[in-house]
């Protein structure tokens, strides 16, 4: 089964009005990242082995954490966690004693949060109206439908149409 993912760059027109929600995204993928690190160690400490992305998002899957952001967007969180420690893992066992296994992720106002990816069914994109729709979590929703509508633009020669 062959698979293509391409990635368009665009910049969002109405930063002003969903900055907020976009940070608090950010804020939220990096407290499950270190909600998994938590995890790990802790797995880690008593087995000696780390658990991998599967056992992460069933350990996982009911922490209050899990909930802030779209099921789709913490599953990919916690799978850029596995891949972490598989890099740092595989950089050991060929001799680098330097690698260090992934830290926690800071939250303070002058660190950058963490990234979200969205897959399909975490967003909705509208080409006509040059607007998508992303997901928030449960626990970021006031009511439910609440959703981050972002207007974007993108260069002349991309067409997002399809």
């Amino acid at each position: 089964m062959s698979r293509t993912v391409r990635t368009f760059e665009a910049t969002i027109t109405n930063q002003r009005q969903v900055r907020d929600d976009l940070d608090q995204l950010g804020w939220a993928a990096s407290k499950l990242w270190n909600v998994g690190r938590y995890y790990a160690q802790e797995q880690w400490d008593e087995t000696g082995e780390i658990p991998d992305d599967g056992e992460l998002k069933s350990e996982l899957k009911s922490h209050e954490r899990y909930t802030d952001l779209h099921s789709q967007s913490s599953q990919r969180v916690l799978e850029e966690l596995d891949e972490a420690f598989n890099s740092w893992s595989g950089k050991r066992q060929n001799g680098d004693d330097r690698a260090r296994p992934p830290g926690y992720r800071k939250n303070g106002d002058s660190h950058p949060r963490s990234t979200v990816s969205f897959r399909a069914a975490g967003f909705k994109h509208d080409a006509q109206l040059t607007r998508v729709r992303l997901s928030k979590g449960r626990n970021l929703k006031e009511h439910r439908s609440d959703f981050i509508l972002c207007e974007y633009q993108t260069r002349p020669d991309v067409d997002l149409t399809e």
